[in-house]
């Protein structure tokens, strides 16, 4: 070979060593891509966009701003799935084909559980850390991070009996997980030698519940336990019991009492009722109002923790090409503490939280203390 064709040779390997060094630099930069499909409109909109996707947003903010996950930054494709299963399946398919996330936070039984099946054939994980219905974590391609709608229904039965209130009601949003929570609070109250006296429902959208709330006071139930999906109805409702001069001794409902809405209907609303909640660290609601300009709720809590047990999962696997091998690092994680204490995955999608009392006291939310 001649001077001029080894240098020719030469500068064709230079040039194709130039060439993979480039592709390899921006390969490293090219973003792990996690996608979000939620009701980012309708009535629990507001309250997603303040506390859930805010919980998200935050984590992988803090994340890139440490650097990302191996190296590379990380991205957030966002889909509004409306509330209902077809348009959260759209939302899902959008995400996986066009976006090409390898993982997608969602929220609420309706929208999640029809989800599940496309989740399982593109092998993309679900984290939908508060949504507590059972039949979420029968699918191997769904995280949990939150106790089950039966284990909250029990621990509220179980605090009535206590309390030695022997007849209840129930009021509850016509959903498929509030149901399972009503159906567990039911079944222990009446096993425990209380009788139930009421139940009553309403839709996602209504604003107007005096009417069914007047059918309950008329049946005059020691406890009321009262459910809905996000904070405008709940406040909606404990206004309305007090105008209908509904008086139970003791009223029962979920950490979304915290919610802002409620608080800005005045404390007394909401003086002395009980919830169930899982424990959050004050550290991070620290934080979170230092970033936001306001607290942080339980659900800020388990969906950033969501996002950093995903993360973590990539960054022990060292890739996020192999879903199958994340889903099984998440699924045997074992002790992580987080804004919501310390849990534990142990070979599935069911992370190991208890739920606690607690209630509103002097307008402050405190440990329930009998």
């Amino acid at each position: 070979m001649n001077h001029t064709a080894r240098t020719a040779v030469k500068g064709l390997v230079l040039a194709a060593a130039a060439l993979i060094a480039g592709i390899g630099a921006a390969s490293a930069q090219e973003p792990i891509r996690l996608g979000l499909a939620m009701p980012l409109s309708g009535q629990n909109g507001e309250y997603i966009k303040r506390y859930v996707l805010a919980g998200h947003e935050f984590a992988i903010k803090e994340q890139n701003e440490k650097g990302g996950i191996l190296g590379r930054p990380i991205k957030l494709f966002i889909e509004d799935s409306r509330n209902d299963g077809a348009s959260a399946v759209s939302a899902l398919n959008k995400l996986i084909n066009v976006d090409k996330v390898v993982a997608v936070f969602s929220i609420f039984t309706p929208v999640v559980l029809p989800m599940l099946p496309i989740a399982e054939e593109k092998k993309v994980i679900v984290l939908a850390p508060s949504v507590e219905h059972p039949d979420l974590t029968k699918s191997r391609w769904a995280v949990r991070m939150t106790p089950t709608a039966t284990t909250n229904g029990l621990l509220i039965a179980q605090q009535a009996h206590k309390m030695g209130l022997k007849t209840a009601a129930t009021f509850a949003e016509d959903n498929e997980a509030i149901r399972v929570s009503v159906k567990a609070f039911v079944a222990e109250f009446e096993k425990l030698g209380g009788k139930m006296v009421g139940d009553e429902t309403f839709k996602n959208q209504d604003t107007d519940m005096r009417g069914q709330l007047t059918k309950l006071r008329a049946a005059r139930p020691d406890a009321l336990y009262f459910l809905a999906p996000s904070g405008r109805p709940v406040a909606l409702a404990l206004k309305q019991i007090s105008e209908v001069g509904f008086k139970p001794k003791q009223i029962f409902t979920t950490h979304l009492v915290e919610d802002r809405e409620v608080m800005a209907l005045g404390a007394s609303m909401a003086e002395g009722v009980i919830y169930t909640a899982v424990a959050t660290t004050p550290e991070f609601n620290q934080k979170f109002k230092a970033a936001y300009g306001y607290d942080s709720d339980v659900n800020a809590g388990k969906h950033y923790d969501s996002t950093m047990v995903l993360l973590q999962a990539i960054q022990k696997v060292g890739s996020e090409k192999d879903m199958t091998k994340v889903r099984d690092a998440i699924y045997n994680f074992g002790e992580y503490k987080g804004t919501i204490g310390t849990f534990r995955f142990v070979g599935s999608g069911e992370s190991l939280v208890s739920p606690i009392l607690k209630t509103v006291k002097d307008g402050k939310y405190v440990r329930y203390q009998p």
